[in-house]
């Protein structure tokens, strides 16, 4: 008996447009390493709208609380350990190829705000995978992020 392959999707906006939930986040390092950077449990959710907008949101599954009920009543070490538990932008969305380009609008990181993230775009069955390589000039690393559709 023969088993069937999930179909492979070709990607096209419309087969990106649509909400993904966060499947697994990891970091492949140049010697085979893996990290994950909100742990093996990380969540999150990606949206891709028609109109060409963006949002994208990780974090640890389990974060800590904040010192006080609100951010600005917070002291600021509890603030920088909640930034560094969460991450969130939006953008505008294009296809160059296989790539997705977000062209970053708003984000919580505002070094990221104006910047083109490009993610190598694939399917595998029916999960979305993007891929990003980044280098500090002497270390090259590679973020996986799998998505199912919500």
């Amino acid at each position: 008996m023969q088993t069937k392959k999930a179909p492979t999707m070709t990607l096209t906006p419309d087969t990106l447009v649509g909400a993904w939930t966060l499947v697994d986040w990891h970091i492949e390092m140049a010697d085979g390493r893996k990290t994950y950077p909100f742990g093996r449990d990380a969540t999150g959710l990606i949206v891709y709208t028609a109109s060409g907008w963006m949002s994208a949101t990780l974090s640890q599954h389990t974060r800590t609380p904040l010192s006080a009920a609100s951010v600005r009543q917070a002291d600021l070490a509890s603030r920088a350990h909640a930034m560094s538990e969460y991450l969130a932008y939006t953008a505008r969305w294009e296809l160059d190829g296989n790539n997705v380009v977000h062209t970053v609008i708003l984000s919580l990181n505002a070094a990221l705000i104006g910047t083109r993230q490009v993610r190598v775009a694939s399917f595998a069955g029916p999960h979305l995978l993007l891929a990003a390589e980044e280098s500090d000039g002497v270390t090259r690393r590679v973020h996986r992020i799998t998505w199912q559709r919500a």
